[in-house]
């Protein structure tokens, strides 16, 4: 799995990379959590070549980074099988 960090395009809110990306050929997939920053976690599912993409700091981490980026909004967070970050259990409304 290849993680990345990205903000969005006009900050705190706005587009993301991933139908720039998708235009490569690529498929980046947007992760749960989103910082104050603007900034998300995400996976590149399918490689693209990621050079000279603007306004978006994209950026490949680690997968310790990018597991300690969630865990700041779930304790519990953790690398599932496939490589994904695990989220919130969502809790069950009557």
């Amino acid at each position: 799995m290849i993680y990345c960090k990205w903000r969005l395009s006009e900050g705190v809110w706005g587009e993301g990379p991933e139908p720039v990306v998708a235009e490569r050929g690529g498929h980046l997939e947007a992760g749960a959590y989103v910082d104050a920053g603007g900034y998300r976690i995400g996976y590149l599912t399918e490689p693209a070549d990621l050079s000279g993409l603007t306004g978006y700091d994209l950026s490949e981490v680690t997968e310790a980074e990018a597991l300690t980026f969630c865990q700041q909004f779930y304790d519990g967070a953790a690398v599932l099988p496939d490589g994904m970050i695990s989220s919130p259990p969502v809790e069950e409304v009557s």
